[in-house]
């Protein structure tokens, strides 16, 4: 095969509705370094909660159990807390975790994780391991290097990612940064969606919003993140400037993290502290219902869920061309506003331009249904199904 040929094989996503539902009761667990508010260990935590609801036995294994993504976990999954506070201190717990509980297969997500998960299969040969990448490898070392933890990370990454029975990455653009980050040809590298949207997000959306500011006559414009240096709130603070300079208008950005200080400040530089409110973690979903529009300014993205959140309620979202998978999810303009990535004037016209626009909001909710449980839950089974049997077969040589 030519390698053109390959690269559209790997880029290539499954068919979730042509093949049939799995009836193998497994023994499934997944394993995060910690339950932190980012969309990595979200879609992590929703596909545990979606496999459970598919009758599958899982456990959910954290170095940390801490973060706002604990009061996703269904109580059908298993949560194993490690409580080994810095993740790399958690391997030998890991280790003793899946020896104690011995399931059919590991699934790790973000590459501390996985790389972690790799070092253990060296004590647990037995056991398939399957590793996500939620993201641009080149893009997010930049910023984990500063940390020695990190660092080590993404150091021994293409060391031990050959450990793997298959490397699923959720668009194209994380696939082919894992295989650049690495310069390994030989990874097991595919296109696997996120779960994003899970059996109980209608009942959460509908849900009362508890600001002042949604119902009321001004439009709202909504921001989904954490505050760091990848969501890049400081443009859209600049752009919402500008915004305000056309029409009155409101801003609300939902998370936390640590660039929160300086962005109050910037806040009260821009003159903006009266309309734009930063109230922490809450549950997003009657927030998006609610919202004229969803802005999303990052830097870089991989396949971000918020984008999908929003279009399943029917919000409005203006992107900047974060990744591919950005681009994608709006249908390259169909489903959504796309800005550059650098321009605080070019955000603020597309702000300004999607309050006047006409919605089709039935297209947007059925652009975000793409990405329901069930539906991510049958293609992870078929190849789980595959895995356990390829170590199976290569137990009985």
């Amino acid at each position: 095969m030519n390698h053109i040929g390959k690269i559209e094989r790997l880029l290539r996503l499954p068919d979730a509705i042509a093949k049939p539902e799995t009836d193998r009761h497994m023994r499934i667990a997944l394993f995060l370094t910690s339950l932190d508010g980012g969309g990595g260990e979200r879609a992590h935590v929703m596909l545990a909660n979606a496999l459970a609801a598919s009758g599958h036995e899982v456990e959910l294994i954290v170095a940390n159990r801490a973060g706002p993504c604990e009061a996703l976990i269904s109580p059908a999954v298993r949560v194993t807390d490690l409580g080994a506070g810095r993740a790399m201190r958690s391997l030998p717990k890991l280790v003793r975790a899946l020896r104690a509980s011995r399931p059919d297969i590991l699934v790790s997500a973000l590459v501390a994780a996985n790389v972690l998960a790799a070092l253990a299969g060296r004590f647990v040969p037995w056991l398939p391991m399957i590793a996500i990448e939620h993201g641009d490898m080149n893009a997010v070392y930049h910023v984990d290097k500063k940390r020695i933890a990190g660092l080590l990370a993404y150091r021994l990454a293409p060391w031990v990612y050959g450990r793997f029975a298959r490397i699923f990455c959720v668009d194209q653009s994380s696939l082919l940064s894992v295989a650049a980050f690495t310069r390994r040809q030989d990874l097991p590298l595919s296109v696997m969606p996120n779960v994003v949207i899970g059996d109980n997000i209608d009942q959460l959306a509908a849900e009362e919003v508890d600001h002042p500011w949604m119902g009321g006559k001004l439009p709202v414009f909504l921001s989904v993140g954490r505050m760091v240096e990848q969501k890049n709130h400081s443009l859209l603070l600049r752009a919402f400037a500008r915004v305000l300079e056309q029409r009155p208008a409101r801003l609300i950005i939902l998370g936390d993290g640590p660039l929160r200080e300086e962005l109050e400040q910037e806040c009260r530089a821009l003159g903006l502290q009266d309309h734009v409110d930063m109230p922490g973690f809450r549950n997003p979903f009657p927030f998006l219902a609610a919202a004229s529009a969803l802005v999303l300014s990052s830097r870089w993205e991989a396949l971000p869920t918020v984008v999908i959140e929003a279009q399943y309620v029917g919000c409005p979202v203006v992107v900047t061309k974060a990744s591919m998978g950005t681009l994608e999810l709006v249908g390259f303009g169909r489903y959504g506003r796309i800005t550059e990535q650098d321009s605080p004037k070019a955000l603020a016209n597309e702000m300004a331009a999607v309050l006047d626009a006409e919605i089709d909001r039935q297209k947007l909710r059925s652009q975000g249904g793409k990405y329901t449980g069930n539906a991510v839950a049958r293609l992870y089974e078929r190849e789980f199904e595959a895995v356990i049997d390829e170590a199976s077969r290569e137990g009985a040589r």
